[in-house]
């Protein structure tokens, strides 16, 4: 298991502890770096090595806590393989 954290500027409802979440992946610089963002577009991730890619497209909600500074979201999200 992999666990990943997204950043969320707002709050969702959808997106909270056990929910099951789909995120796409997104390439920089040729490919050679990768995010990914939760469908539909709620959150987005650090950016990643290629070798550091995700296996699995699908996650489950472990975490969600909000910033007191910033007022930002951020979800912990785990992945199988």
């Amino acid at each position: 298991m992999r666990e990943m954290e997204f950043k969320m500027e707002i709050e969702y409802e959808q997106i909270k502890e056990g929910a099951e979440v789909n995120v796409d992946e997104g390439y920089l610089q040729d490919g050679l770096v990768v995010y990914y963002t939760i469908v539909p577009a709620v959150a987005m991730s650090a950016n990643y090595t290629r070798q550091e890619a995700l296996k699995s497209r699908t996650g489950t909600v472990t975490n969600v806590r909000q910033d007191r500074d910033s007022g930002a979201f951020y979800v912990t999200v785990a992945f199988d393989g």
